[in-house]
């Protein structure tokens, strides 16, 4: 019997071979189709659906699957107009269309399952981010669609609550993690050591309230430095940390590949990650996946990845942070059996597992 075909939308992981770096969704929608390859034998076809002038097909990531290339611009307007036309559908002839991106424009949202990462749109609002349009967009592909995944059972809640979508529809799938990159290197012992925070932000990353924590800690002339992880850190961030006495002391970084971020992560004394609304929170499980200590919050999806292994401040407690700083630097901690905890909470998460409940979601919805 011919097997029915599930097309992935790989547009999102595209920027890695046109651009050299991608988004934390083009990050994740790599690794899951790069994993399903990896789990054998599936019982439908997998066709990678990409969208360009450049030629930058599917066909990079180096799978055995099929791809299928349009030579047209990926941009909203013509997002929107191959969506409303059959082109998607007499070039890929799927039975189910996955969307891991949160939002594209469909002609069959009836054959469609789409991958809703968070509703920080609805949640935690930001201009900057055009969230005023997801708020108007998005949800009409969620309402309409055969089925929606989603990466934890916080952004489950907030995308029934904000969307008024029914429980039924929506499937948890938590994100894994690339253990042959994120596990415990060997430390580079000649470094000076260093706190460290990736994916930084004004916003909800809430970075500046790490740095303050610091400008506190600072003050006793600690050992510790604080490494940053902020490709284009606002000028006026730069300007604060270039102060006399944070000068030589906090470093930021711009955008860095996945090998030296694992060798970071392993480097690093702890992490800290006190983001204000997360619908997964990576780094928390990067991090402990490499047996490195995170300090984050107690908010959103946070608890679900750092479960007990993860230490919790309130986001806007500068003083909670600094003194876990100082904790860090004064080794008033127990650091084995926090490096064991971390450990074994990242190993509850896998690339393989979050395959293989979509893969479930794949069968129930074709």
């Amino acid at each position: 019997m011919k097997k029915k075909r599930v097309v992935i939308d790989v547009n999102s992981a595209m920027l890695q071979y046109s651009r050299g770096w991608t988004s934390g969704i083009g990050t994740c929608t790599r690794n899951l189709v790069t994993t399903l390859d990896r789990m054998g034998e599936l019982p439908f076809d997998v066709v990678l659906y990409s969208q360009n002038t450049k030629r930058v097909s599917g066909r990079l990531m180096g799978t055995h699957f099929r791809t299928c290339h349009i030579l047209l611009p990926h941009k909203p307007w013509v997002n929107r107009m191959v969506g409303l036309t059959h082109l998607r559908e007499w070039t890929t002839h799927y039975d189910l269309l996955h969307i891991p991106h949160n939002f594209e424009w469909v002609r069959k949202p009836e054959r469609t399952v789409v991958t809703i990462h968070d509703a920080m749109f609805f949640a935690y609002p930001d201009d900057v981010f055009n969230h005023d349009y997801f708020q108007r967009t998005y949800p009409t592909l969620a309402r309409r669609c055969r089925g929606i995944i989603t990466c934890s059972e916080s952004s489950k809640n907030d995308i029934m609550k904000y969307m008024d979508i029914p429980e039924d529809k929506i499937h948890v799938c938590p994100w894994g993690y690339r253990k042959d990159i994120y596990y415990p290197h060997k430390k580079h012992d000649d470094f000076k050591p260093f706190f460290l925070m990736v994916s930084c932000s004004l916003g909800r990353k809430n970075s500046m309230s790490v740095i303050k924590a610091y400008e506190k800690f600072v003050k006793n002339n600690p050992s510790h430095d604080l490494i940053m992880v902020w490709s284009n850190a606002p000028q006026s961030v730069r300007e604060y940390c270039d102060q006399p006495h944070l000068r030589n002391h906090i470093h930021i970084s711009g955008n860095i590949d996945d090998i030296t971020l694992g060798q970071l992560y392993s480097d690093a004394t702890a992490t800290f990650y006190p983001s204000r609304y997360e619908g997964f929170g990576i780094p928390i499980l990067e991090s402990m996946a490499c047996g490195t200590p995170v300090v984050t919050c107690n908010n959103s999806s946070l608890p679900e990845v750092g479960g007990e292994a993860a230490l919790y401040v309130d986001p806007d407690d500068i003083e909670a942070m600094s003194h876990y700083m100082e904790l860090f630097e004064q080794k008033s901690i127990d650091y084995d059996g926090l490096k064991a905890k971390c450990l074994h909470q990242a190993s509850k998460f896998s690339l393989e597992k979050c395959a293989s409940q979509t893969i479930e979601v794949y069968k129930k919805l074709l």
